[in-house]
């Protein structure tokens, strides 16, 4: 069976189900949701086949940071309502840099308690925190989705907007950092870490701002663009992407960059180019964001699937350690999965009410965030897609007494069961 008709037909199903989902404003499945059902069933379908078509369907790191998640997140900053979202930036930052930090570190705490505890499997403090760091990243594109059929207050549509872009790029670059760290648990590390992280951030703006507003320069005193539009969209698309790889090469976060650029791009590229170029644009920029968040989603069902399908999950490494209460199907520990759910959910909370009842006590106007929206803000912290990419690219081992311990394939399961739990649930 060929991958390519495989993908494609479930690309053709999901364009279809999803039309029927936006007429009549169905709010009980989402298209992520969607997504991960459809993907799921695929896979099963596949390994009962025992075919190979399976082999496309991993979600390779390289893949998805450098081809699926850059439409995403440039759409993302592209599309912002500006005025509305610099308007609540202070809750968004609060919530997506320090909110994340708590949670990491909420996360990492906990597991390595528990771990110290004989709970759940061993794990040192570095592969503790990076577990945390890379499951802060939050990813309610579900939520939104629903939010904008129900038509939920605009400030905390937008505070939800916010966080979920900025958080990924925080936890990415939070999982960097963690990751250049061996040394023992101190707290001149941490802050180094954090130090890390801020800079990380700091340096992604410049290098957006520097290379979008040479390109905008471009648009700016070449008007003659605007007679090929074939010319002009080539070129926007090309200063977006310098933008995400001149951040990479430079050690800082693309995805920050790239954010950031699609906010400036829409300030000032867009309203410089041809009436036919703006139309091309944005529906063009919309579609790939769409295809994009499918195929990722799609993936993760797959993923999943195969693990639940097998002892074996698609040609990850087992761990070498195993805890004996556990349950060895797929490198699955119950106990893990457990604590690790706690952990996220004691790690939002200490994340939302206290960020938030601060940022409503500093605000000057009428937009807070009362009591019932930082619940729903809580319940709705989804672990997504950037999640699965960290982990599928985890390669922390333990060396115990000359013994290499691997846990990847612990973190990919249980990151797996996560995802899939927050979209459904």
């Amino acid at each position: 069976m060929d991958s390519s008709l495989v993908l494609l037909g479930l690309l053709i199903l999901l364009v279809l189900v999803s039309l029927g989902l936006d007429s009549y404003r169905c709010t009980l499945l989402s298209k992520s949701g969607l997504a991960l059902l459809v993907g799921g069933i695929a896979g099963v379908v596949l390994a009962a086949l025992h075919t190979d078509a399976t082999a496309p369907f991993q979600l390779h790191h390289s893949i998805f940071f450098d081809v699926l998640l850059p439409p995403i997140i440039y759409e993302a900053g592209f599309s912002v309502e500006r005025t509305t979202f610099f308007r609540n930036f202070g809750a968004v930052l609060a919530t997506a840099i320090w909110g994340t930090l708590i949670s990491a570190c909420a996360t990492g705490l906990t597991l390595y308690f528990a771990s110290s505890c004989g709970w759940i499997p061993s794990i040192d403090w570095v592969e503790a925190f990076l577990f945390g760091a890379l499951l802060s990243a939050v990813d309610p594109v579900a939520t939104l989705a629903v939010f904008q059929k129900l038509n939920v207050p605009p400030v905390l549509f937008n505070v939800v907007f916010g966080e979920s872009v900025l958080n990924d790029a925080v936890a990415i670059a939070l999982y960097k950092a963690l990751s250049l760290t061996t040394s023992g648990m101190t707290f001149p590390v941490l802050a180094l870490v954090v130090c890390q992280t801020f800079g990380i951030l700091v340096g992604s703006i410049c290098v957006s701002m520097l290379v979008t507003l040479l390109g905008s320069a471009i648009f700016v005193h070449i008007p003659a663009l605007r007679a090929y539009p074939a010319y002009e969209i080539l070129l926007c698309v090309c200063v977006s992407w310098t933008t995400y790889f001149a951040a990479e090469c430079c050690a800082f976060s693309g995805i920050v960059a790239l954010f950031f650029s699609g906010i400036l791009t829409s300030h000032y590229h867009y309203h410089v180019m041809s009436p036919v170029s703006q139309l091309v644009v944005h529906h063009t920029l919309e579609t790939a964001s769409f295809v994009s968040e499918t195929l990722v989603y799609v993936f993760v069902g797959v993923a999943t699937a195969l693990v639940l399908c097998s002892n074996t999950a698609t040609s990850l490494p087992l761990s070498n350690h195993h805890h004996p209460s556990d349950s060895e199907g797929g490198g699955i520990s119950w106990s893990f999965l457990g604590w690790t759910t706690l952990s996220l959910f004691v790690g939002r909370a200490l994340n939302v009410f206290p960020l938030l009842s601060v940022t409503n006590y500093l605000r000057c106007n009428q937009d807070t965030l009362t009591v019932p929206m930082m619940v729903v803000m809580w319940l709705t912290g989804l672990r997504g897609a950037v999640a699965v990419a960290l982990v599928t690219d985890w390669s922390y081992v333990q060396h115990q007494d000359d013994v290499i311990i691997d846990h990847k394939q612990l973190m990919v399961t249980t990151t797996l069961f996560l995802v899939i739990g927050t979209t459904w649930v």
